[in-house]
């Protein structure tokens, strides 16, 4: 495993699953050039960092990215500054102040790529999850229409994995790619879950 991102388990080379929310459940993406505007600061925030987006979704409260960093301190640097960029169009057009976001992000490791396959699955079924769309396909602001319909889409880094997608059950597939340090088998989350402990807590 390579250095790992002070405060963080994020390490230099891995996969991860990134989720962050919204303040108060409020809406930040509320129309169709809020969602263009994030991903127009995707693309530059990927283009300060050598990190990767192999699946993404959009929600109105909150985004999901499944993405491979080179350095995992760069990385976290991209996000932060994608996070304030956003923060400061949304308030100066709402005409708004204070903090957008609930707060920094949330990142879970995973383990190889049949679990970033999975969880891609995950992420661009939020939509259908939700309600707002009967197929992954119907919403416009995911990868979903890369992988199921071959449409070109410049944020996303296409892996090519051929694979048979790790079977979880329905009923707990939210808490599976959603809570604790890892996603993966039971040993890797209990040695990812070793290795939090061991971190120093990040300054406040």
């Amino acid at each position: 495993m390579g250095r790992r991102n002070r405060g963080n388990i994020l390490f230099d080379g891995c996969w991860a699953h990134i989720i962050s929310r919204a303040a108060d459940k409020r809406y930040i993406f509320e129309s169709t050039e809020d969602f263009e505007m994030f991903k127009t600061l995707l693309k530059e925030s990927k283009s300060k960092s050598s990190y990767r987006i192999h699946h993404y979704c959009l929600m109105h409260t909150h985004f999901h990215l499944a993405v491979s960093m080179d350095r995992a301190e760069d990385f976290s640097e991209a996000i932060r500054w994608l996070k304030m960029s956003y923060s400061k169009y949304f308030n100066f057009k709402m005409k708004r102040f204070g903090p957008l976001w609930r707060d920094r992000f949330k990142s879970l490791v995973i383990e190889d790529e049949r679990y970033l396959f999975a969880c891609g699955r995950y992420i661009e079924g939020n939509p259908v999850e939700a309600g707002l769309v009967k197929h992954g396909t119907d919403w416009p602001y995911s990868s979903s229409r890369h992988y199921e319909l071959g449409q070109i889409d410049d944020l996303v880094d296409s892996y090519g994995y051929g694979g048979e997608p790790v079977i979880v059950e329905t009923e707990s597939s939210g808490k599976f790619f959603t809570e604790g340090h890892a996603i993966g088998s039971n040993l890797f989350k209990i040695y990812c879950q070793e290795q939090s402990l061991q971190m120093e807590p990040v300054p406040r």
